[in-house]
């Protein structure tokens, strides 16, 4: 309901969006994700759709995905980062597998805001 009709299945909704005062609003999407062979799976279809937020907003949205077998563990990294990413098919989906050196790790027990700070570049 909270999509536009005519948007629906072409653009996703992240999880939350985190104003930061003096630099703007960030999307964040958050995943509960185990990790294989070194990396993050993430659905090709729902980093596309992703991408449309992005573009439609003009807003950044990252993951912020937490293994489960690995407590107080967060990666981050950017959606438009899946991009040059080569899409692989796992299980039937078109998947991107997301190379945890591409990722921020983050102890989750400190303060999220210095740690989405410290992960943003402006490169």
């Amino acid at each position: 309901m909270t999509i536009p009709q005519h948007l629906r299945g072409e653009i996703k909704r992240p999880d939350f969006l985190v104003g930061i005062p003096t630099i703007g609003t960030l999307a964040v999407d958050v995943k509960a994700k185990r990790i294989y062979q070194d990396a993050i799976l993430i659905d090709a279809y729902e980093h596309r759709t992703l991408l449309a937020f992005e573009t439609f907003f003009n807003i950044s949205v990252w993951f912020a995905c937490f293994p489960p077998d690995a407590p107080h563990t967060c990666h981050l990294f950017l959606n438009r980062s899946l991009a040059g990413l080569e899409a692989v098919t796992v299980k039937g989906k078109a998947v991107a597998a997301v190379p945890l050196r591409l990722t921020w790790p983050v102890d989750e027990r400190r303060d999220f805001m210095a740690a989405l700070l410290g992960a943003i570049s402006l490169r």
